[in-house]
């Protein structure tokens, strides 16, 4: 992943805010390198960590994948129909969504990179280099940390050597990244 913010999106309201939401629903926006993964590839990972015959039913957090054009939106109806042919249910018994962004806002700069805020030397760091939370929720060194920290997915900490150097910390919280990666 290039990098990822959470936000809002999906609904009219204009400037929405975790506080005052209106009909938006809390996303999580991601840019990604195509030449290494593609949008297929991202929604089949979504499918493979997500139930589509739940939802929560509030619109705050509902389930839904939001396409940015009609490309997007077929392949996110391909591979929602592929998830529940896998979950043995019928597409009509699938409760996420597939929906236009609209337009994406970010959330609040204290929703950004969540993982992060256990590592309160890594975050005062990054929150020094990163003047806003936008530049913070933008930063690709940033998405790296967050989802080195706190992904429960599977890592390959020899990437994580490898690249660690480029993303300009101070050694000792280098050195900290990594014994907490190998976790």
């Amino acid at each position: 992943m290039l990098r990822t913010r959470v936000g809002f999106c999906g609904g009219t309201k204009e400037d929405p805010t975790y506080r005052s939401l209106g009909d938006h629903t809390e996303a999580i926006s991601i840019d990604f390198d195509p030449t290494l993964i593609t949008y297929e590839d991202l929604l089949q990972r979504f499918w493979d960590g997500h139930y589509c015959a739940s939802n929560l039913g509030m619109r705050q957090y509902m389930n839904a994948v939001f396409s940015h054009d009609d490309e997007q939106s077929a392949l996110a109806r391909k591979t929602r129909a592929e998830a529940a042919a896998k979950a043995g249910i019928s597409e009509d018994e699938v409760q996420t969504a597939v929906l236009p962004v609209g337009t994406f806002t970010y959330a609040e700069a204290y929703h950004q990179k969540y993982s992060l805020t256990r590592h309160h030397e890594l975050r005062a760091f990054l929150s020094e280099t990163y003047a806003t939370g936008k530049q913070l929720a933008d930063s690709t060194v940033a998405t790296r940390l967050n989802a080195w920290l706190g992904s429960g997915f599977e890592r390959d900490l020899h990437v994580l050597e490898s690249e660690i150097a480029r993303y300009g910390l101070p050694e000792q919280l280098s050195a900290y990244v990594v014994a907490k990666a190998k976790r």
